[in-house]
């Protein structure tokens, strides 16, 4: 079934992304004093089938895996929202990058690095490190049915939800 069928009909679906390892840890430190507090992060990709789902089931699980990391998921956040092509002046592009971390604050939309956009703001809570990590190729997207494979980029997938208590 695709993306689209299975949020439609109503399924149970997560999402996967990479991210840095400074940017998830901050975000770690901030949701064990306060995990309402919502966290943005940027993408260069549109992730207009977690926007969708979003409108669907508020929040989801995000998966996420660490770039450069060995290819596990080693971390578990609430998605709440997604806005796609962010710019500045909109309230909520405003309002989500006042909630900008440390290491995020001065990113901005990207606006200083050549050749990059922002074409997704999102913004998670309840950020934490699992327990018992497993390899980002047990999560199955969505869109195919297959397994995400190992050298998986820097873009997101809808996937089925994974229980990551038991690894």
């Amino acid at each position: 079934m695709t993306a689209a069928g299975e949020i439609g009909k109503g399924g149970d679906v997560a999402i996967f992304t990479r991210n840095h390892r400074e940017h998830v840890e901050e975000a770690v430190s901030i949701s064990a004093s306060d995990p309402k507090r919502q966290i943005p992060f940027r993408a260069r990709s549109k992730w207009v089938s977690a926007a969708d789902a979003l409108n669907k089931k508020t929040p989801r699980e995000l998966y996420i895996s660490l770039v450069g990391g060995s290819g596990m998921v080693e971390y578990v956040a609430d998605l709440h929202r997604v806005q796609l092509e962010p710019q500045r002046g909109q309230p909520v592009t405003e309002e989500l990058l006042k909630l900008s971390t440390k290491s995020t604050a001065d990113e901005g939309l990207w606006e200083k690095y050549e050749g990059q956009t922002v074409l997704t703001l999102y913004a998670v809570s309840n950020v934490r490190r699992l327990k018992h990590p497993f390899p980002m190729t047990k999560l199955v997207k969505v869109s195919d049915n297959k397994p995400i494979s190992e050298n998986y980029g820097y873009s997101y997938s809808l996937v089925y939800p994974h229980d990551f208590e038991r690894g």
